[in-house]
């Protein structure tokens, strides 16, 4: 079992890694402003709960703009977007499955590996609102059932540019304990840089 001080050396060392990568090289050329459209597979890690009943949800739509900055010598691309979050599990009544909506901020740092980008960076979110899948039936979720506190966590990303479309692929790893589970997804997007 790690240990909360385990968990952040390893948040920090992967934090850490691009960052000292970047200032090594030669400044990258950002992006202006862009837009985003794609798709997350979720899942969820919660504790007390047999993993193998818990199952990835593909959630639609992921929504967003970014920006490229630089913050004290150190580029940055920006972000905030609608996303989603959730997962399949498997209850009494049969499978259901629970999805939450949410406004996200983020940030990466790009690391261009000849024709593809490397990044690294965090992502924080607020809960919107949910809704709960039972066979088809679709209820909502009341503001007291959406998971308390903000949703954050560490993005890994990988993309390709083919001139103002980008292609990109991520994972995010949730850290944020919501009454013992955390949320980790896979994302695809296609992005549009003006």
């Amino acid at each position: 079992i790690q240990t909360k001080e385990d968990v952040m050396k390893k948040v920090l060392l992967i934090l850490t890694l691009p960052i000292c990568l970047v200032l090594a090289q030669d400044q990258p050329e950002l992006p202006g402003w862009g837009v985003y459209v794609g798709a997350g597979s979720y899942s969820a890690s919660i504790e007390g709960v047999d993993a193998d009943s818990v199952k990835r949800a593909t959630l639609f739509p992921s929504i967003g703009v970014t920006k490229g900055v630089m913050v004290g010598g150190l580029p940055l691309i920006v972000g905030a977007g609608y996303h989603q979050r959730g997962y399949v599990g498997e209850s009494f009544f049969g499978e259901t499955t629970m999805s939450y909506n949410t406004l996200d901020l983020w940030a990466t740092v790009p690391y261009p590996v000849g024709p593809v980008a490397l990044s690294a960076g965090f992502i924080v979110g607020t809960f919107l609102n949910g809704k709960l899948d039972l066979d088809g039936a679709e209820i909502d979720l009341e503001d007291d059932m959406l998971p308390d506190g903000l949703d954050y966590g560490l993005i890994l990303g990988l993309g390709y540019p083919a001139g103002p479309v980008n292609l990109n692929l991520g994972y995010a790893l949730g850290l944020a304990d919501h009454d013992g589970g955390s949320f980790n997804g896979l994302l695809l997007n296609v992005g549009y840089d003006f």
